[in-house]
């Protein structure tokens, strides 16, 4: 009885053990404090979005006069009348020199602005034509791809300028339970070479990092722990057999007292 008694407590430790273990190794941002309410974390700065070859802008350009809309009209973009304004907008590619070439106005060097520089440079031009033309200026193709131990690899198209890589991950489902949450890759474009950052999800560090606020076209690649086989095994095979074995000792207890 003794023995059964021992095995049953040895089992109920062990599954405990378990849990503790496999909960922690989930967790993201491990160093923060949990019976603190509110903390604050450093991060990273915000750099803005600089504009790269084969990226996608949507020019707007409204005037309020007739005439501005007759003009723009020659450039050989999509007029829209409103009750008060005319709005002629058109979607142009980045070169590989940076350029983009707007009929009419003419070539524009924007490769390596921000949007909002951009913007003020199709500004000055288009004022020459239409003093009161006014300019809207927006990346169309902000992709990022998500892959690798994820529940949704997936390349996805970010609203707006700004993601991290939580949010990314948040987006693409989350890691699944075989991720590397220490260990999660972000890759760059930088001209000609590529950059291969190392985030630990696990640490509120990862805040600090200048990879964790995304640029166009990055890659966040989740590797796999180790002989992911023998990680399924132990993860979610080892916790039913556990328990199994405990209901055995109870049975064995049961008929043998």
């Amino acid at each position: 009885m003794r023995n059964v008694k021992s095995i049953i407590g040895l089992l109920t430790i062990s599954i405990a053990l378990f849990s503790c273990k496999v909960g922690k190794q989930l967790a993201y941002l491990q160093d923060l404090d949990d019976t603190t309410r509110i903390q604050e974390v450093r991060i990273a700065a915000y750099e803005p979005l600089k504009l790269q070859p084969d990226d996608q802008v949507q020019i707007t350009i409204t005037s309020r006069s007739e005439e501005g809309a007759r003009q723009f009209s020659m450039m050989g973009t999509s007029i829209t009348s409103g009750t008060t304004n005319q709005v002629i907008q058109n979607v142009y590619t980045v070169s590989s020199k940076g350029t983009i070439t707007i009929p009419l106005i003419g070539e524009l060097s924007i490769g390596g602005l921000t949007t909002e520089q951009a913007k003020e440079v199709v500004q000055k031009e288009a004022v020459e034509y239409v003093k009161d033309a006014m300019v809207g200026l927006s990346l169309m193709n902000f992709r990022i791809t998500v892959m690798g131990e994820v529940t949704r690899p997936a390349t996805l198209q970010v609203a707006g300028e700004k993601v991290n890589v939580l949010e990314a991950l948040g987006m693409a489902g989350d890691l699944t339970v075989f991720g590397k949450r220490y260990n999660v890759k972000v890759i760059r474009k930088a001209g000609d070479k590529v950059e291969v950052a190392h985030l630990n999800l696990n640490s509120s560090k990862v805040m600090r990092s200048p990879f964790y606020n995304l640029k166009q076209n990055d890659i966040v690649y989740v590797e796999p722990v180790k002989r992911k086989g023998f990680a399924a095994e132990t993860s979610l095979g080892v916790l039913p057999t556990v328990l199994s074995v405990a209901t055995l000792a109870l049975l064995i207890f049961r008929y043998t007292r």
